[in-house]
């Protein structure tokens, strides 16, 4: 097991354009933060950098990256852009475009040994629409069925540029993940287990983990609070012990069930990530 998180907590969304090179010193800055500084074994690369800022975060910056790689010797792995992407769109152009976003991702970080690829299979709207309680199961049906033809032919897309078994599908809130069990596993995909994303939709973790441990790839770990819990704010993404997820006894599982994978801590700010380290020091 290899635990690691993302440079979102280290550099934010945000950064000054007309500084192409300050902006990749900040992110390759990042990266040796969490590696030299910090004693991660693994660092997740988030690909919608590169959709919304195509002129710093191209090829020729994954080449950095690589370089720093090969000197620290950090697993890596990449979130695939899904921000405004659809992968099950109803609208084939959306769906398109997705893919072609996925793609250009994929080939700019092929200098880099990467682990796996983590892929938000269906956007914000897809969700939103199977999550209307009022519409009538045969409309819903209706629906789904087409989603889940655009899902074959992204998916099928998509593996044109990727091993099977580095994809790995992400389970969503407000989107029943078994709904597409059948989907990733028949074409030999992978699953990235987010475990807040579960929680927060009402899910059991360890259940989750028992019932698809073969499909596994990688696992995105944070805090969060069931949909049902009281009071305004997030749910998830919270720093580990501040909701109700058991991570001490998630990880002990993953330990003792030999699980080999990369474990990424997904919260947003930097002493939300101080926080989460504390508590993970032991499995590091």
């Amino acid at each position: 097991m290899k635990i690691g998180a993302t440079l979102i907590p280290l550099v934010g969304w945000g950064l000054d354009t007309e500084d192409v090179e300050g902006a990749r010193q900040l992110h390759l800055e990042a990266v040796r933060r969490l590696v030299d500084q910090w004693g991660f074994q693994a660092v997740e690369l988030n690909g919608d950098f590169s959709i919304l800022y195509p002129g710093i975060f191209d090829g020729a910056y994954y080449e950095r990256v690589a370089e720093v790689q090969q000197e620290l010797g950090f697993a890596c792995t990449v979130h695939l852009p899904f921000l405004w992407l659809d992968g099950l769109s109803l609208a084939e152009p959306i769906r398109r475009a997705s893919v072609e976003c996925v793609l250009r991702v994929v080939e700019w970080t092929r200098p880099l040994l990467v682990d796996s690829y983590v892929l938000h299979l269906w956007g914000i709207w897809s969700s939103l629409l199977l999550s209307v309680q009022e519409m009538p199961p045969k409309e819903r049906g209706l629906l789904f069925e087409k989603m889940l033809l655009g899902a074959k032919l992204t998916l099928g897309e998509v593996r044109t540029s990727l091993a099977s078994h580095k994809l790995c599908v992400e389970n969503l809130e407000h989107f029943p993940f078994e709904e597409i069990t059948d989907l990733v596993e028949g074409q030999g995909l992978r699953v990235c287990l987010d475990v807040g994303h579960l929680t927060v939709s009402g899910g059991d973790a360890l259940g989750f983990l028992e019932t698809h441990w073969e499909m596994i790839g990688e696992i995105h770990l944070h805090d969060a609070l069931p949909g049902d819990s009281r009071g305004p704010g997030v749910r998830d993404h919270l720093p580990l012990g501040s909701g109700c997820v058991d991570y001490a006894r998630f990880l002990d599982r993953l330990e003792e069930g030999g699980y080999d994978g990369v474990v990424i801590l997904e919260v947003n700010t930097e002493s939300d990530l101080l926080d989460s380290l504390k508590q993970v020091r032991p499995w590091l």
